[in-house]
C-alpha cells in the first residue's frame, strides 16, 4: 500500500488551515507527508517540521524578485525550482503519491508522474482563471494561457472543495470529488453572544469583500452595543481603513494576521460570523468560504453575499441572512438583528446541527477513500507487472 505522500504548495504552508488539515489528517491515519512549499515572503525556516509534518521551504533567488515584481510572472521559476527539488528528495524518500493544490503546482506534479510514475492528485482549491482574470474570458483563451485542461488528463484524482467548483472542472474531467473545506466540530454547542453584537471578519482583504461597505454601515448605525472585529493580513486600502475607523471608535477592532489555532476560538467569541462577498466576481460566486465551516463548526450565524453559492447553502439550511454587498441593506440588516437577538441563537444552535454532516472527520473520510483507491490501483498495476 501506497504510504508515502508528497505534497506541493504555492505558499509557505503555515496559514494553509485545508493543506494542513489534511496533511495531519494523513499523518494520523499512518501516511509519511512531507510538504515542499514556496516561502514568498523570506520569513519562514527553510525546513521546518510543524505537527509531524516535514515542510521544506523553496526561495525564488532575490534577483528574480527584482526583475520580475508580480508574482504571477514568478510561478513558471517556482515550479521548475519545486520539480528539482521534488527529484532529489525522490533520491533519498520514495514517494508514491505527488498531491498538488492549485494550478501553479499542476505542472511539477505533471512532471514527476512522467518522470517517476508515481501516483498524482490535484486538489484545486480555486478556480485559478476566476481567480487572475476576475471578470471571466472564454474558455478556450483560458485553455491557451493555462493549459490546465492539457494537464488535468494526467491527474488520477482531481479534488475540489464545492459543488460551483465540481461543475467548472467537470467539463475537463470527467470524475470530480468533492473534498470540502468543513473544520472539526466542538463538542458541545456554546450559546453566542447577542449584547454586544459581535460581528467577526477572518480572512483575506479585498475590496471584492464588502468590508468597506461594513465598516461604513457601522458608522452610520448609530448604536452602541456592537462590535466588529477583523483578522488578517494587511492589505493596501483596506486594514489601513479599519484601523483608522477603530482609532475613532473603539468598537471597532483589527486584530492582525492570527495564528491559525486561533481562529476557531475567535469565531466563537463572534455573534455573527460574516462573508459578504461580490456575486458579480466569478470566484466568489461559486465559492465556499472557510469562514462559512468556521461558522457551522462552533455554531455561530453567518451572513453571507445573496447570490453567491455560500449565500444560497446559508439560506438552504436557514444558518443566516444573505445580504446584498451594500451599505444601507448591511445597516439595515445590523439594526434588525440588534433589535432581534433571539433570532441569533436560532441560526447558532440550527448551524451547529447542520455541521453534524459537514465537519472535517466526514470530509476527510471522503478524502482518505480517494488514497486508498489510488493505493490499491498501484499495488493492482505492480502485481500485474512485477
Amino acid at each position: 500500500m501506497a504510504k508515502r505522500i508528497l505534497m506541493i504548495l504555492n505558499n509557505p504552508y503555515t496559514y494553509d488551515p485545508r493543506v494542513s488539515s489534511e496533511a495531519e489528517s494523513l499523518l494520523d491515519a499512518g501516511y509519511e507527508v512531507k510538504v515542499i512549499s514556496w516561502d514568498k515572503s523570506r520569513r519562514y525556516p527553510l525546513r521546518e517540521n510543524i505537527n509531524g509534518v516535514d515542510v521544506f521551504r523553496i526561495r525564488i533567488p532575490i534577483i528574480f524578485d527584482k526583475i520580475f515584481p508580480f508574482e504571477i510572472l514568478k510561478v513558471s521559476l517556482w515550479q521548475v525550482l519545486a520539480y528539482k527539488f521534488a527529484l532529489k528528495m525522490y533520491q533519498m524518500w520514495k514517494f508514491d503519491i505527488v498531491h498538488v493544490h492549485d494550478w501553479p503546482d499542476l505542472p511539477p506534479g505533471v512532471w514527476l508522474k512522467k518522470r517517476l510514475g508515481v501516483k498524482l492528485i490535484y486538489d484545486s482549491h480555486e478556480v485559478w482563471t476566476y481567480m487572475v482574470f476576475t471578470r471571466g474570458f472564454p474558455l478556450w483563451l483560458n485553455e491557451v494561457i493555462w493549459r490546465e485542461r492539457a494537464l488535468i488528463k494526467h491527474v488520477d484524482a482531481l479534488i475540489t472543495v464545492g459543488g460551483g467548483y465540481k461543475k467548472y472542472f467537470i467539463r475537463y474531467c470527467p470524475r470530480v470529488e468533492l473534498v470540502l473545506n468543513a473544520k472539526p466540530r466542538m463538542n458541545k454547542w456554546i450559546r453566542p453572544p447577542t449584547v454586544p453584537l459581535k460581528i467577526v471578519y477572518i480572512g483575506g482583504f479585498d475590496k471584492e469583500r464588502c468590508i468597506l461597505e461594513l465598516l461604513r454601515a457601522f458608522d452610520t448605525l448609530g448604536i452602541d452595543n456592537f462590535e466588529a472585529i477583523f483578522a488578517g493580513p494587511p492589505t493596501a486600502g483596506i486594514t489601513s481603513v479599519i484601523e483608522r475607523y477603530s482609532k475613532r471608535n473603539k468598537a471597532v477592532r483589527y486584530l492582525g494576521l492570527i495564528p491559525k489555532d486561533d481562529v476557531l476560538k475567535r469565531t466563537m467569541d463572534g455573534s455573527v460570523i460574516y462573508f459578504v462577498f461580490r456575486n458579480m466576481v466569478p470566484l466568489y460566486k461559486i465559492g465556499m468560504p472557510n469562514k462559512l465551516f468556521e461558522a457551522m463548526s462552533v455554531g455561530r450565524m453567518a451572513l453571507a453575499g445573496a447570490g453567491t453559492e455560500s449565500g444560497k447553502f446559508v439560506q438552504e439550511y436557514k444558518i443566516g441572512l444573505a445580504v446584498e454587498c451594500d451599505e444601507n441593506e448591511l445597516r439595515d440588516v445590523l439594526r434588525y438583528l440588534t433589535e432581534n437577538p433571539k433570532i441569533i441563537i436560532k441560526f447558532g444552535k440550527r448551524a451547529y446541527s447542520v455541521s453534524e454532516k459537514y465537519n472535517w472527520k466526514t470530509e476527510f473520510r471522503n478524502l482518505l477513500r480517494i488514497y486508498h483507491d489510488l493505493s490499491n490501483s498501484r499495488r493492482e498495476l505492480h502485481e500485474t507487472h512485477p
